[in-house]
């Protein structure tokens, strides 16, 4: 039956394959007729349909048309040999589906020819293979994966073929041409189809039109040039895009052979857009490269640079100075790039200058720009269609070397209408803009430079001594000098153009004899340098003008030393004068008078002659015979450092104060005062007159020497005393200067008093109000050792008239006069003292480790800001011997300086009192004067040993106990007899000594037996160490024991305290022990019994076998028993049933 239904089947699908066969034409006799046959078999061929089932296997043959290869395209018929009528395969076939079936043949075409492994039957087989495969796709034969038995061709190669096959059409539709031929005629069609390559490559290859501008410049890049390829020459008709890399190549397009049209629709960065279009041929199999380049944007608008003066802002240069040569330096870098970040190294560097030229109204212009006729030095200049220019970038320029006669510094760069100033390094960027290149900023700037200035400075000197210092009462200040240009081209000075020979500017000198401008008053140039007008005390004569250059910025020309100064010849002139005694109007020979300048103290002598006559004339006496000997009217005189010169006059310019002196032709007059006289015409003699002295008065001295301080005629002996001598003077010359010479004499030695080998001596310098005076004389001097002595003033007046020759006028010196004399007295102080407890201020003091006695010691006679030091010491009355504790004195000391002459001080004696219990203690002092440290002086004392003022007394230290026994649980005095029990012993204790440390000791008494209470055969006893905070405490100490056996009895808390300042040895310094004291008393009673309770009677149970509620008895159990049992009954009846119907 499964045969018949399969061949059924076959038949079926066989009749469908027959209504499915590509339709069929008619031959006509007239057609070509082609020779078919199938020459061998190739392999086995397994017809496999859509639903997975094979429809038929056959031995597939080999098909040629006259000996070439043809394939079977009707799998459904089976082949005959013969003629055949061939038509084109287009007639039957759509286009598609020739591509279809021609790319497949293609495919196993080129697999099968480089898999050498497969035989030419297997490559023919596969070939049929996808014939068959792509025409049952199109004509619905439903076998589509028709295959080769894989005993044939293994099943991995035809799976790759044929997933080959149909990937190998869908990637190259449309790049081959495909067509085919249908063989028709009697028994099997065949087609013989064919894919032809129809496609070749083109590329572009673009370039720059000019590489020394874009080669290594970032600015340009060839990459990212689009260029549209079209199939029209009016580009309208797009077919690819190019698109160029860094290299300027792009990618290659695939091309159906053709001829194409190309035109550049994006230009790359930095290049202009090329408008061009060009042909491009592309051949089959064949890559065709268009040469193509673009011209680089860049710019011929380059920057020009006018030189100005910055200060009258025209290209005018001033002085000698010239706008012309300056240089500026010229960088280009490949980069776009600011002020902050330009590299280190340029790409090109440029050096030129400016150079003068004339615009068409013949005005010089100082230019530069980037040319070759500016051009000093550097790379070659960027060009393009032969004209200089800049390619994109950043370009920066800036003056490197100024013109001669301006400066660098301060130098700027302004553009035409603009307020911005720029210093330094210019930078520009060449930018793309559009289709152009645009430099950034202008294309003109002024450079604005500053002309170098600088100053002169002249000296002023004196004529006669080469020195920059005038003599006498001159100046060489305020000579005035003139500065005259001496340049073709105009100068700025102080805001004012000024021409060739005109004054620029005037200057003075100062004290110093120097004139000087500012360091930037006159431009680079020539000057000339007149003075104008002398300076006072100075005559014209000897003053030459000097030429001088300025060509440094900032420097000032010194004309200073002696071969460029100016020289003055100073005034110079005399004086003459006649001295006469007054009444007799007598003529006084041989008086000097003293000549001295005011200006600069230059002082010289001159003598009258025998007729009282004197002058400084060298037509009286030559300037240079005994010059300035001033002995005799015989010497010359003459003022200044120079050479005298009996042309000119002796005195200088200037204002001279002539004094009398005296001598023995004036003696007992008054000399005239000095006066003074002004020497001012040169040549001239300034006459004095007669000069007429007065006789003089007597002068007389009375004086009282006392205390300063008290003002008695006694004094204390102290290390600082002052006596004030106060004198009184008759007989004075008003306006006369005098001073009084005083000292100290010792009456009882009738010698002066010396302190440290010094005499004590003081002075006094007056000038003289009217012609009685009362002065004060202050002598200030140690006196501690001169109690007991008188001492003396003496005294000296003197008129200083002559401060150089003093002359004594009166004098008192009278060892025995009262009132010269005052008397030293010994110094006497007195010590007064109160000892006392510290802590109580009291007499008494109780006996412990830290005792401190204060003293309060009352001294009067000190001496006001001595420094004193106090001793004390503590004396045993008993023993009048000093305290020794631990083998030491206790002693003490107190430094003060004394702030009056009674003051109240306090020392201190700490020391350990607690042995000196019953003692009486005196305090013992001493006062010592320390002016000199290393040597103390002892000055007083106090040292009685019944003085009741310095005893204190120290008292035994009694400390008391005061206790009470409680039960630590209760508070209560009576304890229940247990096992275990606390009695609290609560202690007061009166009479400690702050801050020793003590320990508290206690037991526990049996009071009916007196005797220590033993638990276990040991004492019941407890101890607490504590330190005194105070003088009264209260403390706690516990007894904790087995008081069980105890009931009935009655216990007594003893104790001891015990001083433990040394641990080793401790003192027992109270005890409480009073066996009949209540306060220390507890009292044990028994325990009371506590009665048994019973136990309870127990109750019968009573056992039940019926359940209950919540029992457990397994129903459950029951139940499945029960249902088991059914189970095998019916299990039984049914065999039986069974039995019984076989049976039947």
């Amino acid at each position: 039956m499964n045969k018949i239904l399969k061949r059924l089947l076959t038949g079926v699908l066989t009749l469908a394959t027959v209504f499915t066969a590509l339709p069929t034409t008619a031959v006509h006799a007239a057609e070509t007729q082609y020779w078919t046959e199938s020459e061998e078999r190739v392999g086995i061929v397994e017809k496999v349909m859509n639903d997975g089932s094979i429809g038929s296997t056959f031995n597939e043959g080999h098909m040629t048309v006259e000996g070439e290869d043809a394939y079977c395209i009707d799998i459904n018929t089976g082949f005959k040999n013969g003629y055949k009528t061939r038509s084109d395969a287009s007639t039957r076939m759509t286009a598609y589906q020739i591509e279809d079936v021609a790319l497949s043949l293609e495919y196993v075409k080129q697999y099968t020819k480089s898999h050498t492994g497969l035989s030419s039957q297997h490559a023919y087989l596969l070939r049929q293979l996808v014939v068959w495969q792509r025409l049952s796709v199109h004509l619905g034969w439903s076998c589509d994966n028709v295959r080769a038995s894989y005993d044939e061709i293994s099943k991995s190669v035809q799976d790759e073929v044929f997933a080959g096959a149909k990937a190998f059409v869908r990637e190259n539709k449309g790049r081959y041409d495909c067509y085919g031929y249908i063989y028709t005629g009697e028994g099997q069609n065949l087609g013989q189809f064919f894919a032809e390559l129809a496609v070749g490559n083109g590329k572009i290859q673009k370039s720059s039109s000019n590489t020394t501008v874009t080669n290594g410049n970032d600015c340009y890049s060839l990459s990212g040039a689009t260029y549209g390829v079209y199939s029209d020459k009016g580009c309208t008709k797009s077919v690819a895009t190019l698109t160029t890399n860094a290299n300027g190549n792009t990618d290659t397009v695939e091309l159906r052979a053709a001829t194409y049209y190309v035109k550049e629709t994006k230009a790359p960065k930095g290049f202009q857009l090329d408008k061009n279009v060009y042909t491009m041929t592309v051949k089959v199999n064949e890559t065709t490269t268009l040469k193509v380049s673009d011209k680089p944007k860049a710019t011929d608008t380059l920057v020009e640079l006018f030189k100005i003066d910055m200060e009258i802002s025209k290209a005018t240069p001033q002085g000698n100075a010239s706008l012309e040569g300056a240089e500026f330096v010229w960088k280009y870098y490949d980069g776009y790039y600011t002020k902050d970040n330009l590299p280190s190294e340029p790409t090109r560097t440029w050096t030129t200058k400016t150079i003068a030229e004339k615009d068409s109204n013949n005005e010089v212009h100082y230019i530069t720009r980037l040319a070759d006729s500016y051009k000093v030095l550097g790379d070659s200049f960027y060009t393009q269609n032969g004209t200089i220019c800049l390619p994109l970038g950043t370009i920066t320029v800036e003056e490197k070397t100024a013109p001669n006669g301006y400066l660098l510094e301060g130098a700027y760069m302004q553009a035409a209408g603009s307020s911005e100033q720029i210093k330094g390094v210019y930078v520009a960027q060449i930018t793309e803009d559009g289709e152009l290149a645009a430099l950034s900023g202008s294309n003109q700037y002024s450079v604005l430079d500053k002309v170098i200035r600088g100053g002169v400075k002249i000296q002023k000197r004196d004529l006669e001594t080469k020195d920059t210092k005038a003599q006498g009462g001159a100046t060489l200040k305020d000579t005035a000098f003139e500065i005259i240009s001496l340049n073709d081209n105009a100068v700025l000075v102080d805001g004012k153009l000024y021409n060739k020979n005109e004054v620029v500017k005037t200057i003075h000198t100062g004290v110093d004899g120097i004139a000087t401008t500012a360091a930037d008053t006159l431009p680079y140039g020539k000057y000339r340098i007149e003075e104008s007008n002398a300076p006072e005390g100075y005559l014209t004569d000897g003053a030459k003008p000097i030429e001088f250059e300025i060509t440094e910025d900032g420097k000032i020309v010194d004309l200073t030393d002696e071969a460029h100064s100016i020289y003055n010849q100073i005034k110079r002139g005399d004086i003459e004068g006649v001295k006469i005694g007054a009444g007799t109007h007598k003529r006084l020979a041989n008086v000097p008078f003293r000549i001295t300048s005011k200006t600069t103290g230059e002082s010289h002598i001159i003598v009258t002659d025998a007729n009282g006559q004197f002058s400084t004339s060298s037509d009286w006496v030559s300037h240079k015979q005994n010059t300035n000997a001033g002995k005799t009217s015989e010497d010359g005189i003459w003022f200044g450092t120079s050479t005298p010169d009996d042309s000119k006059g002796a005195l200088l310019y200037d204002t001279y104060t002539i004094e009398e002196l005296r001598c023995d032709s004036n003696k007992g007059m008054t000399l005239i005062p000095a006066f003074d006289v002004v020497v001012s015409r040169n040549k001239v003699v300034v006459d004095l007159g007669t000069l007429t002295d007065e006789y003089e008065p007597e002068i007389t001295i009375h004086t009282t020497a006392t205390d300063k301080v008290t003002g008695e005629k006694s004094i204390v002996a102290g290390k600082n005393v002052t006596i004030v001598d106060t004198v009184t003077l008759d007989g004075l010359t008003k306006g006369t200067k005098y001073q009084l010479k005083g000292w100290q004499m010792v009456k009882s030695e009738n010698a002066q008093l010396l302190i440290d080998g010094k005499p004590v001596e003081s002075n006094y310098t007056f000038t003289a109000k009217k012609s009685e005076m009362e002065v004060e004389v202050s002598y200030t001097f140690n006196a501690s050792a001169l109690g007991g002595k008188d001492l003396v003033t003496f005294e000296e007046l003197y008129n200083l008239s002559n401060p150089d020759e003093p002359i004594k006028v009166a004098e008192h010196k009278d060892i025995e006069d009262e009132g010269q004399t005052v008397t030293i007295e010994e110094r006497v102080i007195e010590i007064h003292t109160n000892a006392v407890d510290k802590a109580t201020g009291k007499k008494m003091i109780v006996a412990g480790k830290e005792v401190t006695v204060i003293d309060t010691v009352t001294l009067d006679g000190l001496e006001k800001g001595t420094t004193y030091q106090l001793k004390g010491w503590q004396m045993v009355k008993s023993e009048n011997a000093q305290l020794l504790i631990d083998g030491k004195p206790v002693e003490s000391d107190y430094t003060f300086t004394a702030k009056d002459s009674s003051m109240e001080v306090q020392i201190a004696f700490t020391f350990n009192a607690s042995e000196l219990a019953g003692k009486d203690l005196v305090t013992f002092e001493e006062l010592y004067d320390l002016s000199n440290p290393d040597e103390p002086t002892k000055v007083a004392k106090h040292k009685d040993i019944e003085d009741e003022g310095q005893t204190v007394t120290i008292t035994e230290r009694i400390i008391t106990m005061h206790t009470t026994a409680t039960d630590k649980a209760t508070g209560e005095k009576t304890i229940e007899a247990d096992d275990k029990v606390t009695i609290v012993d609560t202690v007061t204790l009166d009479g400690l000594e702050k801050g020793v440390k003590y320990t508290l000791k206690g037991w526990e008494m049996v009071k009916s037996e007196n005797a220590e209470l033993l638990v276990n055969g040991k004492r019941v006893e407890n101890d607490l160490t504590f330190t005194a905070e105070d003088s009264k405490m209260e403390v706690q100490i516990e007894f904790i024991f087995n008081a069980s056996e105890l009931g009935g009895k009655e216990l007594v808390t003893f104790e001891e305290l015990y001083d433990v300042t040394n641990p080793d040895n401790p003192i027992k310094v109270a005890e409480h022990k009073d066996i009949k004291d209540e306060g220390q008393t507890v009292t044990i009673k028994e325990k009371p019994e506590s009665p048994t309770t019973p136990e309870e009677p127990s109750t019968p149970t009573k056992t039940s076998d019926s359940p209950k509620t919540g029992d457990n008895t397994p129903f459950v159990a029951l139940f499945a028993m029960m249902g088991i049992s059914a189970a095998g009954l019916i299990f039984a009846g049914y065999k039986r049933f069974r039995r019984v119907k076989k049976s039947d």
